[in-house]
């Protein structure tokens, strides 16, 4: 270097930052992050190299789930099925054939009706009448009823047919005969809730239209008495009001006629012709007439039509409605059967479990997934014990918690 010309400066580095010996860098310990990978091959090789051994432990595991499935009791399963469909009582029956148009208003669908039967067995109630009607708590041998109530939820189910309509009830149990009786008394006992709730709509029914038809009376003697006080009689109100109307409105207009032929007959003869007089003997008679079927004058302008009518409008109402009443009370009476069962559960012949086949693969499948994840764990151990930055690291955890065990 030449004299003239002056050293280069020379800057010093920063120092490295003291590193704590007891701080351990982050996962993962492997230096080698970006070496290639064999793809599948890292699982299939050890799989395939510890073939025997996985199926050793398939065997095993199988026969284990085998020899727990034959050690279970044996189940069996009743099944029973009914239609569920719209039921006419007799009063919507006579609608319906009146009106076929109407048929397809009353009530719900298939679908529907399914839904709700279904949700009629589902509730605690009828799930309490099968308790009692079995005594499940003492067969089961359980303390507590709502343990008894969460075994039966278990063991039984329905299946809803949503074209059809046909549901299903299954009962599973340890004893055919009791699996078939209480698939069939679920069934009953559906039958009863309907019946019951059937029963009561009509009855309440019956109650609501008998309080309208005493009203509905009481109405229609009030009208025939202000039709009486008009000037019928009672003869003339036993016999068909508009028939009595009409006479009364022709023999007014009769009289009427007369009058004015009486005055047409004065205009043009004397008092004592033998016109007037003949006249004046046909007004007097259908005037006598018509004071025997009115005896009072009406009291105003259109007070017999207005009561007539009145009296029609009150005598057609209590008509209908003791025809309603009269529908509820025949509703009342009936003994409707809400539902068609289609097969009744017996007892069947062949256990339905336990399922040996399901006992059987699921053993095998835990077995194989087991073993296959312990030898993949072992594959992976033994691959970062030759990472020498894992063995540093280990190094490193072992001397910080030595260090802390002190």
């Amino acid at each position: 270097m030449s004299p003239d010309r002056p050293a280069p400066l020379q800057l010093a580095a920063p120092p490295a930052p003291a590193r704590d010996s007891t701080v351990i860098d982050a996962w993962p310990p492997h230096s080698h992050v970006n070496e290639a990978s064999l793809g599948w091959l890292e699982v299939a090789l050890p799989l395939w190299h510890r073939r025997w051994r996985l199926l050793a432990s398939m065997l095993l595991c199988g026969a284990l789930a085998l020899g727990l499935a034959l050690t279970r009791p044996l189940r069996y399963t009743g099944q029973a099925s009914f239609v569920a469909q719209t039921v006419l009582r007799p009063s919507q029956s006579a609608v319906s054939g009146a009106l076929p148009a109407l048929a397809g208003l009353i009530g719900g669908g298939g679908s529907s009706q399914a839904d709700l039967h279904v949700a009629i067995l589902r509730s605690q109630a009828v799930a309490d009448r099968i308790i009692d009607r079995f005594d499940l708590q003492r067969v089961w041998d359980l303390k507590l009823r709502s343990e008894v109530s969460a075994r039966l939820n278990r063991r039984v189910s329905f299946g809803v047919g949503r074209r059809e309509g046909v549901v299903q009830v299954s009962v599973d149990d340890d004893h055919p005969a009791r699996a078939a009786a209480m698939a069939n008394e679920y069934i009953e006992e559906l039958r009863l809730k309907l019946r019951s709730f059937a029963l009561e709509e009509a009855r309440q029914r019956r109650q609501f239209y008998d309080a309208q038809l005493a009203q509905a009376r009481s109405t229609l003697d009030q009208a025939q008495k202000k039709l009486q006080a008009s000037g019928f009689d009672k003869a003339a109100l036993r016999s068909e009001p508009r028939a009595a109307a009409e006479a009364y409105g022709r023999l007014q207009a009769e009289v009427t006629a007369a009058e004015l032929r009486l005055s047409a007959a004065r205009r043009v003869r004397a008092e004592a012709s033998a016109e007037v007089q003949q006249a004046l003997a046909e007004v007097a008679a259908l005037k006598g007439q018509l004071a025997r079927l009115e005896l009072p004058k009406d009291d105003g302008p259109g007070a017999f039509v207005s009561r007539v009518r009145e009296f029609r409008y009150a005598e057609t109402l209590a008509e209908s409605i003791a025809r309603q009443a009269e529908a509820a009370r025949v509703d009342e009476a009936a003994d409707p059967v809400p539902l068609q069962v289609l097969d009744r559960a017996t007892a069947p012949e062949f256990p339905s479990g336990p399922r040996l086949m399901l006992w059987l693969q699921a053993g095998l499948l835990a077995g194989l997934l087991g073993q296959g994840a312990w030898v993949l764990l072992r594959h992976r151990q033994a691959l970062a014990r030759q990472d020498p930055a894992y063995q540093r690291r280990l190094a490193q955890v072992q001397a910080v918690l030595a260090k802390r065990a002190k």
